[in-house]
């Protein structure tokens, strides 16, 4: 795995001291791209410094959307607690993630959400996999900045096993997956399976269902090139004329 190619994404951070143990924790495991995701004007403002991660505060990109953030990255982890996870879906752990990453080529994105909440089920339907730290159920949350320590950690703890040679994956990113979740949506408006007041539902469902996928990016051009040609069909159809007596 390489490490400046992994990012940090805090999204909707409230605590400047949390920015400035994030980005020090970084330094520590040798990552260096941080972005931040919506804050709170006066939060952000606020982050002066972190011990030696002067360099990640500054060059750490603030951006209006958790799509926006991770539109580059073909593996998106997103941070929950382990009570809020459907049964149904695989449940990874720091050493999980490490097991599987180490020996990809993925572009990994570890997304953590605002100290008081967390991630919405709206920020979770734009990663492939959750990722929960096994904590003591009578004190299951952590703070921001150690939770990222943990997953750095783990991430950079043990030596890279080489890489054995194979054709190279080009995966899809996050972006190219969310370019085909619209276009479905533009299709099943315009062929009238579902009324517009539902997209925003549909959205959910259709981008969990891909982001599980692990799409690549010939996967996603022939998907998104069946949809265009079915949508440019719906819209350019006759229009029947009405029936007279």
């Amino acid at each position: 795995m390489d490490l400046s190619r992994s990012k940090i994404i805090l999204v909707r951070p409230r605590d400047p001291n949390n920015i400035g143990a994030v980005a020090r924790a970084m330094k520590n495991f040798g990552f260096t791209q941080l972005v931040i995701v919506a804050p709170h004007p006066p939060v952000w403002d606020e982050v002066v410094s972190a011990v030696h991660a002067d360099d990640i505060l500054k060059e750490a990109p603030v951006v209006a959307s958790l799509a926006e953030a991770v539109a580059d990255c073909t593996w998106v982890v997103g941070t929950t607690d382990r009570r809020r996870v459907e049964p149904k879906q695989t449940l990874y752990t720091p050493a999980d993630l490490c097991r599987d990453v180490r020996q990809s080529e993925h572009r990994l994105a570890l997304v953590f959400g605002p100290e008081k909440h967390g991630l919405t089920n709206n920020d979770l339907s734009h990663c492939h996999r959750v990722m929960s730290i096994p904590t003591q159920p009578d004190c299951p949350s952590m703070n921001l900045g150690q939770a990222v320590a943990i997953c750095c950690y783990e991430l950079t703890r043990d030596q890279p096993v080489p890489l054995q040679t194979k054709q190279q994956v080009e995966w899809a990113t996050a972006g190219q997956i969310e370019t085909a979740v619209q276009l479905m949506l533009d299709v099943l408006c315009l062929s009238e399976f579902i009324q517009p007041a539902r997209r925003p539902d549909f959205a959910l469902k259709l981008r969990r269902y891909l982001m599980r996928l692990n799409m690549t990016r010939r996967d996603v051009n022939t998907l998104c090139g069946a949809l265009s040609k079915i949508k440019e069909k719906l819209v350019h159809r006759p229009v029947s004329s009405p029936v007279q007596d």
